[in-house]
């Protein structure tokens, strides 16, 4: 059997990518081999083929779901047949990536769905569909990157631990881009998994539906007060803070907003930034900083242009708490965010691909069936 794939040109510039039928890959003994129906596309997808962070021949793509043809000799826990939400590191290393007929996942980037969950039947419609429960192929490919990299945050990066769920109820985490793919996924883990106040910092236009995934509170971002704002509803109780846009001013609002919190506080991001990177007050020294980068939570380092980048201590340990032990029981109560859904074949990759890199999608995970 060939496996149709969409294979990078490795120059940079648009077109992409080629599709190109392929072998199909090879299982290695700590990995799974995905039959895929259904994608998603991240900004991470085309910025790693636009920045040229792998070589011609890597596959493009990230957010899959499907179902699972062969498992590697050495996992446990996944079996043949088992209805999967995976992503995998696309546009990075030949042969490696989503958007293709069969994909490697490994373990640690895979959601094992419930078949009483899924509908395997239903084909969600070209077009706009609305948020909702994960009980579709197209639900089930949208959520996990986003959902790995909420995991990272959370377990890792802010220690944040299920059993001390209690002791969270008085305390507010302030998610700073809460109506991006990943805000809307850790406002409801934040919600339902942890049981914090949450703050979303969003465009107003989102707040009735973030509000309806459990944001205790939304502030529009474009208020020239906004900070003013959420220090008022935070009352010196924001502990937790997530910037899932991660700019340096977006953080330099989340750590002042922070600012009278007494007790320690934690800022995470998804690019790197720190102290160093926005204007702080030396006295307060009260303030940690995470980052995260989902592409770790396998354990291995990574080089994408900055150098190699090792995974943080404890990674493993935590994640693997979270993804495999904890949020299995959650997934029914989560929902997938509004679906852009383009029409089938992996060809559509390159309109996705395009409308993420213009931005013209909003509050919506770009879908597409294979």
């Amino acid at each position: 059997m060939s496996n149709s794939a969409a294979v990078s040109n490795g120059n940079g510039t648009v077109p992409y990518f080629e599709i190109e039928n392929t072998s199909i890959p090879t299982v290695p003994k700590d990995r799974i081999l995905v039959k895929t129906v259904a994608f998603a596309i991240n900004p991470t997808d085309w910025k790693h083929l636009a920045y040229k962070r792998g070589p011609k021949g890597a596959i493009v793509g990230s957010d899959l779901s499907g179902i699972i043809e062969e498992v590697g000799s050495g996992v446990s826990g996944f079996s043949k047949g088992d209805i999967v939400g995976a992503w995998a590191h696309g546009g990075y290393e030949k042969g490696i990536g989503a958007f293709q007929q069969y994909a490697i996942v490994h373990p640690s980037q895979t959601i094992k769905f419930p078949k009483s969950e899924i509908d395997v039947e239903k084909v969600v419609a070209v077009g706009d569909a609305p948020s909702g429960p994960i009980d579709t192929f197209e639900g089930a490919a949208s959520v996990p990157l986003g959902l790995s990299t909420v995991g990272m945050s959370f377990a890792n990066q802010l220690k944040l631990k299920v059993e001390n769920k209690s002791s969270y109820a008085d305390k507010y985490i302030l998610i700073w881009g809460g109506a991006t793919a990943t805000g809307i996924l850790a406002i409801q883990v934040a919600k339902v998994v942890y049981g914090l106040k949450v703050i979303a910092a969003a465009s107003k236009r989102n707040s009735d539906f973030l509000t309806s995934l459990g944001a205790d509170f939304v502030v529009d971002y474009s208020d020239a007060d906004a900070v003013a704002q959420i220090k008022k509803i935070g009352a010196g109780k924001i502990y937790y803070g997530f910037d899932t846009i991660s700019y340096k001013t977006t953080f330099q609002a989340l750590y002042d907003a922070t600012s009278e919190t007494d007790g320690p506080v934690v800022l995470d991001n998804l690019l790197g930034l720190n102290a160093s990177s926005i204007e702080t007050d030396e006295s307060k020294t009260n303030v940690r900083y995470g980052s995260t980068l989902a592409y770790l939570v396998t354990g291995e380092t990574v080089n994408i242009g900055k150098g190699p980048i090792p995974p943080p201590k404890d990674l493993v340990k935590d994640y693997n708490q979270f993804w495999f032990k904890v949020l299995p029981s959650y997934l029914p109560k989560l929902k997938h965010s509004g679906l852009k859904v383009l029409k089938p074949g992996l060809e559509s990759a390159a309109e996705g691909l395009a409308l993420s890199q213009e931005n013209k999608v909003k509050a919506q995970k770009i879908v597409f069936r294979g």
